[in-house]
C-alpha cells in the first residue's frame, strides 16, 4: 500500500483560530465590564461565564495556533497503521491490526469516524496528556472507543476520508 499523507486545512485553522480569539476577547469583556451586558446590580455571573469563555476559547486558541505551526502532515495512513495528530485528542499511532471495525458516529452535527480498537486501554494508558486521556476516555465511555477521527482539520473532507481509511483497512486484513 502506498502511503498517503494528508495536510492540515490552514485556512480553515485559521478561520477557527480568528472565531476563538473573538471569543477570547468577549470573555475578557464580561469580565471587564460585566454591566455592558446585564442590567442587574450583580454581575457575578456574567463574570463567571466571562472566565469560563476565556478559559475553554483560549485554550482552543492555543491548540488551533499549534496546529498552524505544525509543519508535518497531521494524518498518515500507510500498510502498517495510521498515525493521526489531527485533533487536540488524537490517539497518535493506530495499527491495524489493532482495529476490529470502522464506524461512524455523529455528534454536535459533525460526523467522526471511530476506529474499534481490541485493547482501548493500552491506547488510554499510551497517552501522557491528562486532560487529553481524559477525552479519550469519555470518548470511550460513548462510543465504546477511544480512538476517534474527525475530518475538520484537514484539508479532504469527511467523505474522501471515509473510504480511504476503510479501502487501507481492508488491504490490510486481506495480507
Amino acid at each position: 500500500m502506498q502511503t498517503i499523507t494528508i495536510p492540515v486545512d490552514k485556512k480553515k485553522t485559521r478561520r477557527q483560530l480568528a472565531g476563538a480569539l473573538v471569543f477570547v476577547l468577549l470573555g475578557a469583556l464580561f469580565v471587564i465590564k460585566p454591566f455592558l451586558f446585564i442590567r442587574s446590580d450583580d454581575p457575578s455571573m456574567i463574570r463567571i461565564i466571562g472566565y469560563i469563555c476565556t478559559g475553554f476559547f483560549g485554550l482552543c486558541a492555543i491548540v488551533l495556533f499549534q496546529k498552524l505551526r505544525n509543519r508535518k502532515e497531521v494524518l498518515v495512513i500507510d500498510a502498517e497503521g495510521i498515525t493521526d495528530s489531527s485533533s487536540g485528542i488524537a490517539a497518535g499511532r493506530v495499527w491495524w491490526r489493532d482495529v476490529k471495525s470502522i464506524r461512524v458516529e455523529q455528534a454536535a452535527g459533525q460526523s467522526f469516524i471511530m476506529l474499534e480498537v481490541r485493547d482501548p486501554l493500552v491506547y488510554l494508558q499510551q497517552q501522557q496528556n491528562p486532560v487529553k486521556k481524559r477525552a479519550m476516555e469519555l470518548n470511550y465511555q460513548l462510543y465504546k472507543t477511544p480512538v476517534g477521527i474527525s475530518a475538520q482539520f484537514l484539508t479532504i473532507g469527511f467523505e474522501q476520508l471515509l473510504p480511504l481509511l476503510e479501502n487501507a483497512f481492508k488491504e490490510a486484513r486481506s495480507r
